[in-house]
């Protein structure tokens, strides 16, 4: 009956160098590894069981910072229906206070535009004042005159020429 080593390949044989150990060997140094790996062994222990103290605590704060939040939340729930109560006068106060900042906005227009038109009003008076301006105007004017006895001149003209139409349409009809 075979087995499963029996199966397995077989490894070359390796051989290790011989090692000479010195003559004298000093067995507290040789114990130190152990040592070492035996206080690092007894330090993971004693912190190990200082876990199910530290989740006590931990637990503790927990708690007691959830029931704090529960009971701030309980307080700011009962507020709310006064809150609710409150909104009208707010919304009024906030109404009464929007009106009246429309109303210095509207008063702070208004007062802008009076001095721009009194800005204005200076300006044009300036312009008047000016000798161009004066040659403007009365170059103006005496466009209108001429305009106007120009029309007027036309009227006449079309009334005589209407008047002497009528007349020759007469005289042939």
């Amino acid at each position: 009956m075979s087995t499963l080593t029996d199966k397995l390949p077989k490894l070359p044989e390796i051989k290790l160098p011989e090692i000479k150990l010195p003559e004298a060997l000093d067995l507290d140094e040789a114990k130190k590894p152990a040592f070492a790996v035996a206080g690092v062994v007894d330090l993971y222990v004693e912190q190990v069981k200082e876990l199910p103290a530290q989740a006590k605590k931990f637990q503790a704060e927990l708690t007691a910072k959830l029931e704090t939040a529960r009971t701030e939340r309980r307080a700011q729930l009962k507020a709310v229906p006064a809150q609710v109560k409150e909104l009208p006068a707010d919304a009024k106060k906030l109404q009464a206070e929007l009106t009246a900042k429309a109303t210095k906005a509207q008063a702070d227009v208004t007062a802008y535009y009076e001095k721009l038109a009194v800005r204005g009003e200076k300006l044009v008076a300036q312009i008047r004042k000016q000798p161009t301006t004066k040659a403007t105007i009365a170059e103006g004017k005496a466009a209108v005159k001429k305009a106007e006895q120009s029309a007027t001149a036309a009227k006449k003209a079309t009334k005589t020429a209407v008047k002497a139409t009528e007349d020759a349409a007469e005289k042939l009809g």
